[in-house]
């Protein structure tokens, strides 16, 4: 099975060891109606699908990717959809979780992207995202040599070039979800440090201590919608 292979490799390298072990905990309490944005191939819908945490799944993404015949072997309901003109194909209020992994440092307009996942969230759902850290410590050299630049090239991948728009500081998602306080519950917001390290050496430590954080190599963010929020098409 293509995306069984896809995770084994994973498990080989410490950072995404390390996201697969967190993804799994953030959604442990399980969920009935789950959409993955910019699902690509479907990684994360099928760990969390074959761990019982996922019942019911949608997804999209701008390219048609998505293993639906694999996943819907380990998902009570699937289905999927194209992405267009930055708009989730979704009615409001739908979604127990709505989560994206190493998605919004891809789209030109993170404010709307986000404002997307809210909408199409219940009230009191959940909204999971995660990104790499600006601040990385792969990213230092570049940094103090004043050659970190974006939009930046990181290779390739199965979807062509893969380019980040920006990457974030943790006050940079600290002040990107106060612009959308009128809709999220403000404290329930969480962002927290994911492994610190070179992943291209595979070394590195999985619990990152509170005075390094700023220097980790990854960040999960998590917060709710707003229980009593009117959301706009």
């Amino acid at each position: 099975m293509q995306i069984e292979s896809v995770i084994e490799q994973n498990k080989k390298n410490i950072l995404a060891s390390n996201l697969l072990d967190v993804f799994n905990d953030l959604t442990r309490d399980g969920f009935l109606d789950v959409l993955d944005v910019g699902c690509g191939k479907g990684m994360w819908s099928y760990l969390g699908a074959k761990k019982g945490n996922f019942e019911n799944i949608s997804a999209c993404d701008v390219a048609n990717n998505f293993e639906i015949d694999e996943i819907s072997k380990v998902a009570s309901k699937v289905e999927y959809k194209h992405i267009e003109n930055n708009l989730l194909p979704f009615s409001d209020n739908s979604f127990d979780l709505v989560f994206s992994m190493d998605v919004i440092e891809h789209v030109e307009n993170d404010f709307l992207f986000l404002k997307e996942k809210i909408r199409v969230a219940k009230p009191g759902g959940k909204i999971i995202i995660g990104t790499p850290n600006y601040f990385r410590i792969g990213n230092l050299a570049l940094l103090l040599l004043g050659k970190l630049k974006y939009p930046r090239s990181l290779g390739q991948t199965y979807f062509g070039d893969c380019i980040h728009i920006r990457e974030y500081a943790k006050s940079d998602l600290t002040r990107l979800l106060s612009l959308l306080k009128g809709d999220v519950d403000q404290k329930s917001i969480k962002i927290s440090p994911c492994y610190i390290g070179i992943p291209a050496f595979n070394i590195g430590i999985r619990r990152v201590p509170g005075l390094l954080e700023h220097i980790c190599h990854y960040w999960i963010v998590e917060f709710s919608k707003k229980k009593r929020t009117i959301s706009g098409g």
